[in-house]
């Protein structure tokens, strides 16, 4: 199976909330507010987290999350190059990831590229992001769901 991954309202821009969605036949996004963007921005400032690295491991998390709402997880996974040079931190964040969660090695392929205005994907996270209230078939995530994967 494969899943193609988008963003609408990038995770650094803090006067706007953030919706990733992916689409592999069936479509599923997620939902971050600005307000909750900001303070996970304040609190992780202070981490061991190096700061350029902190916007990359985010978005990996965010995504992992997305994914983990799908029945089964996806043989390839197509990222919208949203983090140009970023790409190997996201895509070793996210391996731990799954990794973490099914206790095996995971060696499903991740690849960076443009997904387009057609896909599916971008469509549905375009939607969602203009949406002025969030739908709600969509996910909220809050500061906690992203946390607890910083503390394993």
């Amino acid at each position: 199976m494969v899943v193609e991954i988008d963003q609408s309202g990038k995770f650094e821009q803090l006067d706007t909330h953030t919706v990733l969605a992916c689409a592999n036949g069936k479509s599923n996004a997620i939902w971050i507010s600005a307000s909750v963007k900001r303070n996970l921005i304040l609190q992780l400032r202070k981490s061991l987290i190096p700061r350029k690295d902190l916007i990359p491991i985010i978005f990996a998390i965010l995504v992992f999350i997305l994914l983990d709402t799908l029945d089964t997880l996806p043989d390839k996974i197509i990222i919208d190059e949203e983090y140009t040079g970023k790409d190997e931190i996201i895509e070793e964040s996210l391996k731990k990831l799954f990794v973490n969660k099914s206790q095996t090695n995971w060696q499903e392929h991740i690849q960076f590229k443009q997904v387009g205005k057609l896909s599916p994907a971008h469509k549905l996270a375009w939607k969602t992001h203009a949406a002025r209230k969030r739908p709600i078939s969509v996910k909220k995530i809050s500061e906690e769901d992203i946390l607890r994967f910083l503390k394993e």
